[in-house]
């Protein structure tokens, strides 16, 4: 299972399975903004209304109605007898949003509809009172143009200095003005009036100051002019693009229909002719509304709006009081338009939003895997960190900003729109980032978890080598003063021998570098005799001394240290060996010291034993003598074969053995004591004989030692497993029991000599066993292992494979 959870492949399946369903929700949150306008919405998708049971749909009606309602009152400003006329007279005053207190020429000068529409589809250009007056009097009129008053303004740009000249100028002009009976201040000359590219009925703007000899309402005509004009550019736009939506019959899925109290047809979109609405509404209208102005109710086909009372002047018509007003939506949805639309994006809404949260939910399942495997592997406990992940943390968090910034720089922020190829690099630029992110935040947690993040940091490392260096300042202090001393010495004489030229102190710089080319040299060598020294010691030669004649300083300091390093070393080293020396002579010496009287008692036990003794007492006193003398002699024999083995003093005969034969012969010779304690073998050997280069007497020794563990430590009426394993290069050999005793130790330890499991050391045994077979057993170049896992014993034993 961990191999699975820790795979490459699947890190890389649920990497990508995260960035696709990133690309996916984006995705959908540009589709669901289209069409979606709050979380109540989604509420409402969610629940299971429909689209015409829905809020949404609701308001989407009603912005409908104020719509056609606005169409009605531009219908009174664009036609005439119900349809468009070009050469309708009005006035300013028609088009203003507030003509309380408007001038007298936007109340009375009469322009041609077209001639206004025309004005405003295009750009106002804005001129000053000065230039319209100018234009209009030098230009097309009575006065010639060699009478012009001679202005700052007919001087090149270049000319004009300064405002002051425009200003001086216009009271110039203004002057001359008053001497042609004209009244206007020079203030005046500065206001911006339209240019005038279409003129009323009867006059022009100019025309009709002269003639009433008054030009303080200029300013204010040409903010009325440039209002009405605006507005009417934005009513003329909304006439044309309602016209045919609200006045052709059976142009759209929205159904309107109003008439007087005479049954005088004043809108209608829907009912044809010799058609009653009422029968059109009811067989044709899935939802709708008819409101009876007479009787001031409501009637509904299908559909209800609870707070209809509060809209009710949404059914109100100016200059009307008796009236029908009928709304409704053909839930056909014959035509195409944005009911349609908002239909069938309702209705594929839920599914939308479905896929929307399972992707989020999908992501972050991702997202925690990823966060949880990272640095992570099947074959150990540790993290494994990449080359990224080495890099200095503050590095690393730049590159990911400097990638993401980059990446968001040439990304056209200013011009997003709602066209598909800028939604499309929308939706590209945010899956890169979110693999960035990923990566950068996956390479952070490795960070974290590795105990890296502030370790290598740049930060941290600046803080650990001024710590260093203010440990050692006496060191650093010394190499940054010699340091900079070099460096204020080097540049001082660069720049002698660049500003001057010298070939002299191009010399001396260059005998300077020289001789700190040498002093570096020296030093080098120094350490590299250090080094040599120190590897000669490490590999075993602890009487080699580093020659210390022509070395200096801290140099020869360190070298003298190394060598009585060396000297300690060899010197531990010679009272180890005396020791481990002495301890096998005592052995030794004491097992042969023991092993005189203790035959001599071994052997007059033997000949009391063969007395008829009647007195049972003392037959059990002789019984017991027997068993503990016996006991004692293995337990010498132990000892001594032991300490010969530990000190290498045995000899061995290595020949070619079956191991499968052995196993059988062993387990013959203990089949009486296992079948007394109720061990039952469980035996896999080959049938075929497995060979090892061996001696017989040693490795059978080996065995039989485990053997006898098991007799006396495994648990009793509990199963012995016998495994023997062989490929073309090695033999395995291993043996499992379950523990009598608890094994609270470590599984060393019980290599090591007068260890037991037995702790109480109440059943027979020296300890010494395994110690031996193990010994015996890496003598035979062979490998001992112990494995314990709670109360289960396993011993491994391996040796090379003979053909």
């Amino acid at each position: 299972m961990n191999k699975i959870k820790y795979s490459n492949i699947t890190r890389m399946i649920a990497f990508l399975i995260q960035q696709v369903l990133v690309i996916t929700t984006v995705a959908l949150a540009f589709y669901l903004s289209n069409i979606i306008l709050s979380i109540d919405d989604i509420k409402e998708a969610m629940s299971g209304k429909s689209y015409l049971e829905s809020q949404y749909f609701k308001d989407q009606l009603i912005n409908k109605i104020y719509s056609a309602n606005q169409f009605m009152d531009y219908q009174k400003d664009f036609e005439v007898a119900g349809e468009y006329n070009g050469n309708k007279e009005v006035t300013i005053s028609q088009f203003l949003n507030d003509n309380s207190e408007m001038s007298q020429f936007s109340e009375t000068q009469i322009y041609s509809l077209q001639d206004l529409v025309d004005w405003s589809q295009g750009q106002i250009e804005m001129i000053s009172l000065y230039e319209a007056l100018t234009d209009y009097l030098y230009g097309t009129n009575n006065i010639e143009a060699t009478s012009k008053p001679a202005t700052v303004m007919d001087a090149d740009a270049d000319e004009i200095d300064s405002d002051e000249s425009l200003t001086a100028d216009y009271k110039t002009f203004s002057d001359n003005m008053k001497s042609l009976g004209i009244a206007v201040t020079s203030d005046m000359l500065q206001i911006e009036v339209p240019k005038e590219n279409y003129l009323t009925t009867k006059t022009s703007l100019i025309d009709y100051c002269l003639e009433n000899d008054d030009f303080s309402e200029i300013e204010k005509i040409s903010m009325e002019m440039q209002e009405a004009l605006n507005n009417i550019a934005e009513e003329y736009t909304f006439y044309n693009q309602y016209a045919a939506y609200f006045k052709s019959v059976d142009s759209s899925n929205f159904k309107i229909y109003i008439q007087d109290y005479k049954g005088d047809i004043l809108f209608n979109n829907c009912v044809g002719d010799n058609t009653n609405y009422e029968e059109y509404f009811n067989n044709n209208i899935s939802c709708g509304i008819i409101y009876n102005a007479t009787t001031n109710e409501f009637s509904f086909t299908n559909f209800i709006i609870d707070d209809v009372y509060s809209n009710v002047d949404l059914f109100k018509i100016p200059d009307q009081v008796n009236y029908i007003y009928a709304v409704g939506i053909d839930s056909r949805y014959l035509h195409s338009d944005e009911f349609s639309v908002a239909n069938y994006n309702y209705d594929h809404n839920r599914d939308s939003i479905i896929v929307l949260v399972v992707s989020m939910l999908i992501i972050l399942i991702c997202f925690i895997y990823l966060v949880a495997v990272s640095g992570r592997s099947d074959k150990d406990e540790e993290i494994h960190l990449n080359g990224f992940d080495k890099i200095k943390t503050e590095i690393g968090a730049g590159i990911g900003i400097v990638i993401g910034a980059g990446i968001l720089g040439f990304f056209p922020i200013n011009s997003l729109n709602n066209r598909l190829s800028t939604q499309v690099l929308v939706i590209g630029v945010m899956g890169l980032e979110s693999m960035l992110f990923t990566l950068e935040f996956l390479s952070l947690t490795k960070r974290i978890k590795a105990g890296q993040l502030w370790k290598n940091s740049i930060l941290y490392m600046i803080i650990k080598w001024s710590r260093i260096f203010f440990r050692y300042r006496k060191v650093t202090t010394k190499i940054v003063i010699l340091y900079s001393a070099f460096l204020i010495i080097t540049l001082g004489l660069l720049d002698i021998v660049f500003s001057d030229g010298s070939f002299f102190m191009l010399l001396v710089w260059f005998v300077f570098v020289g001789v700190v080319g040498i002093i570096l040299l020296r030093e080098a060598v120094a350490r590299q005799r250090i080094m040599n020294g120190i590897e000669k010691i490490t590999s075993g030669d602890l009487d080699n001394k580093i020659d210390v004649t022509d070395l200096k300083g801290s140099n020869q300091l360190l070298a003298q240290a190394i060598n009585n390093i060396g000297e300690g070393l060899h010197n531990a080293v010679d009272a180890s060996m005396r020791n481990e020396r002495l301890k096998t002579d005592l052995i030794t010496n004491v097992s042969h010291d023991i092993k005189t009287p203790l035959t001599s008692i071994i052997n007059y036990v033997d000949l009391i034993k063969r007395e008829n003794i009647e007195d049972e007492k003392i037959k059990g006193y002789v019984d017991i003598l027997d068993k503990k003398s016996q006991r004692l002699k293995n337990l010498t024999e132990d000892l001594v074969e032991a300490s010969k083995i530990s000190s290498g003093n045995i000899k061995l005969e290595m020949t070619k053995i079956n191991f499968v034969e052995l196993i059988n012969q062993t387990e013959g010779e203990f089949s009486e004591k296992f079948g007394a304690k109720g061990l039952q073998v469980i035996k896999t050997i080959p049938e075929d004989s497995v060979s090892i280069n061996a001696d017989g007497r040693r490795i059978w020794r080996v065995v039989e030692n485990l053997y006898n563990n098991i007799a006396k430590y495994a648990m009793e009426n509990s199963r012995v497993y016998i495994d023997l394993k062989a490929d073309k290069d090695q033999v395995v050999f291993s043996v499992k029991n379950i523990s009598e005793h608890p094994l609270n130790i470590n599984a060393d330890e019980l290599t090591e000599r007068f260890i037991r499991g037995d702790v109480s050391r109440s059943t027979e045994g020296s300890g010494l066993g395994l110690s031996i077979a193990k010994n015996l057993t890496n003598l035979q170049k062979g490998t001992f292992e112990i494995y314990l896992d709670g109360d289960l014993f396993r011993v491994t034993i391996t040796f090379p494979r003979v053909v």
